[in-house]
């Protein structure tokens, strides 16, 4: 057991407690199990994270990237950890000084595969591509196709193996690019998106046959930027708007729809049902309205379940609320992403806490009818992004393990939680104990063998 990180009261949220940072790199196994890992799952489970290599950073999203993995095998696991060495790691910069680099990547927010290829994304940035061992290799620019900037949440199209993509500057237009590359990782089309504002837009939806956009008013502000100020804010009377285009050579056509101002960090899925768009997303009312600290905090910057559906025909939306739950870093069967799936699974958050606080529950969705299935695992526990691994096989959607990070913040303990996801709020089928405590982050995925 570790003892509890202790951090003066006086530093930022993102530097206490189990956010606060852990400054070395190890390689850890066999780990302690508590219960019998599925033999079925072979892979690595392989989360990134804001880590400042010097112990301090400005803001939760300036830390440097650390990329954990556990890998399992053989009902057993092994752990390591690395940082992500970018220009940005090298010269320990902030924010402001890598902003016009685009090789001075954090690459601390997500990592997926593609084409063969790790890819640790940060969404202003080029991606970096790391080694099964986490390995820095060194940027990726897709054969110098890639502009300043990608996504850290593209989608891998179940049906046709291409990643569709975009990215967004906010010094200059083109504010917005679409990209869509094929199963090898060649690009296809990189679009220029006309928007009117420099927004952060940090996800987006993907359908069977189209895109959305969400141009939602946190709009960025240089000059601001450069006084020292807030570099992005909350801005309603900029407008909300959804954008839909074609995936496939539709030259940059985007047929824009007007919603209520908000901000939606993280949609669930997306799907077609004849000229409409379904679109399930965590919705909040406002985000960094009191500036860019304010990321999550309070029950106006905290997600919620609501359905957005789109009628082409008609040229309308009707946003509708879900449910009330306190909710975000949703995930679904990965084979679904754009078509219809009936399940999607989210992580709670504290909405009475003064920062971005994650819950003691996991929650099952039945998108359908809004129905939730909730998962406590007890009021010391801080639960991470659930994420579903199918099973070899599986006769239904739900057939499967969600894989998510559990600390105890009584006992400064990491785990690996393995959940069945048709028995959802029964026993773990199995806990990884983690060497050491692994700090709050961001995104991951499971990486199968």
């Amino acid at each position: 057991m570790n003892a509890p990180t202790k951090v003066p009261a006086a530093k930022a949220w993102h530097l206490q407690g189990n956010w606060a940072p852990v400054l070395d790199e190890i390689d850890v196994g066999p780990l302690t199990v508590r219960g019998t890992i599925p033999p079925e799952l072979r892979g690595d489970y392989v989360r990134a994270g804001m880590n400042p290599r010097s112990g301090h950073s400005d803001h939760w999203f300036a830390g440097n990237g650390m990329l954990h993995s556990v890998q399992i095998d053989d009902g057993q696991a092994r752990y390591r950890n690395r940082f992500v060495r970018t220009p940005y790691f090298e010269a320990d910069m902030n924010l402001m000084s890598g902003m016009f680099d685009p090789a001075a990547s954090p690459a601390n927010t997500n990592i997926i595969r593609h084409a063969g290829r790790w890819l640790a994304l940060e969404e202003t940035h080029w991606p970096w591509e790391v080694d099964r061992n986490l390995e820095t290799l060194g940027a990726h620019t897709f054969a110098g196709q890639l502009g300043a900037s990608m996504t850290a949440h593209p989608r891998v199209c179940p049906v046709t193996g291409e990643l569709l993509f975009f990215g967004y500057q906010l010094a200059k237009p083109p504010f917005l690019t679409y990209y869509r590359a094929d199963a090898a990782g060649v690009v296809l089309e990189a679009q220029p998106i006309e928007i009117p504002n420099p927004v952060m837009m940090h996800d987006w939806n993907v359908t069977r046959n189209h895109v959305v956009f969400m141009d939602l008013p946190v709009v960025f502000d240089l000059k601001a930027a450069m006084r020292g100020g807030a570099p992005l804010a909350f801005r309603p009377e900029a407008g909300a708007r959804l954008g839909v285009m074609k995936r496939n050579g539709a030259a940059g056509h985007v047929r824009w729809f007007e919603i209520d101002p908000c901000y939606v960090f993280h949609p669930v899925n997306a799907h077609e049902e004849g000229d409409r768009l379904v679109l399930h997303v965590c919705r909040q009312e406002q985000a960094m309205a009191g500036g860019f600290e304010e990321i999550y905090g309070g029950e106006r910057t905290i997600g919620r379940l609501w359905r957005w559906t789109i009628d082409l025909a008609g040229g309308t939306v009707v946003e509708e609320q879900i449910d009330d739950a306190p909710a975000d870093f949703p995930r679904i069967h990965d084979g679904l992403v754009g078509l219809p799936a009936r399940w999607g699974y989210m992580a709670s958050l504290d909405a009475k806490a003064p920062s971005l606080t994650l819950g003691q529950y996991l929650y099952k969705y039945d998108l359908g009818t809004g129905a939730r299935i909730t998962r406590d695992f007890g009021s010391d526990s801080r639960l991470g992004e659930p994420i579903f691994v199918p099973r070899q096989g599986a006769a239904s959607e739900d057939d499967g393990w969600i894989l998510a990070l559990r600390h105890d913040e009584s006992r400064d303990q990491s785990t690996l939680v393995i959940l069945n996801a048709q028995d959802f709020d029964g026993d773990p089928a199995a806990e990884i104990l983690m060497p050491r405590r692994l700090p709050y982050g961001a995104h991951g995925n499971w990486m199968s063998r």
